[in-house]
């Protein structure tokens, strides 16, 4: 049966929460200039600046596109993959980002959560791939979609990474630091690869190596 989803319990809830938190933090004063990553800073031991950036932004505008990004990709994957896998798949792009910025010492100053959402795309297109719903679209078809979501986001990160200046202003007014866009992919892909694929695997391993259960004697 197709996925369902409601605005105050799964993914409904906890998008909700990401866009309060998002823009509460940009109108918040001081909050996205302490929270930022800031390399020397994080150098000095603010170890959790490698997270906390990617919950501020760098204005209004650019807490705004991507709040509104969140909503959308939601909207996109709603009824064909579970809210837990896109949970899965967000936080993996997190992670991916905050390696990215500890160990990429050209990154002197990050804040924005576009790179997990690039990590909730690559994930929710993996999950479709893993696992797609009981629709009147063949399963043939949701593999096809999934593989030309994935096709196009690497095609995207390919013309980024080679065709645009790292110097070079966007349309919210900076540079964008496109290796947060890349790890963050990576990040969420590999987080789903593992949770719906690895993850069931070895669990039916387990069971299948486990001694068969004796029973008790009356």
């Amino acid at each position: 049966m197709a996925v369902r989803h409601s605005l105050w319990s799964g993914a409904g809830l906890w998008s909700l929460g990401f866009v309060v938190v998002t823009l509460g933090l940009q109108w918040l004063p001081g909050a996205a200039e302490n929270l930022q990553f800031v390399r020397p800073t994080y150098v000095a031991g603010a170890w959790w600046q490698l997270f906390t950036a990617q919950w501020v932004h760098m204005g209004t505008l650019h807490a705004a596109a991507n709040a509104l990004g969140l909503v959308v990709l939601l909207r996109v994957f709603q009824g064909l993959i579970s809210g837990h896998l896109q949970v899965v798949a967000l936080l993996g792009g997190y992670a991916g980002v905050a390696v990215v910025l500890a160990l990429d010492p050209h990154c002197t100053v990050y804040a924005g959560a576009s790179g997990a959402l690039h990590g909730l795309l690559a994930g929710s297109a993996c999950a479709l791939l893993a696992s797609p719903p009981q629709l009147p679209m063949t399963r043939q078809r949701m593999h096809i979609l999934a593989c030309c979501v994935l096709l196009g986001l690497a095609a995207k990160l390919l013309v980024q990474h080679f065709g645009t200046s790292p110097t070079q202003a966007g349309w919210l007014g900076f540079a964008t630091y496109y290796p947060a866009h890349e790890a963050g992919a990576v990040g969420g892909l590999l987080a789903v690869v593992c949770a719906a694929w690895l993850l069931p695997l070895a669990a039916r391993g387990l069971r299948r190596g486990s001694p068969a259960d004796p029973g008790t004697g009356g």
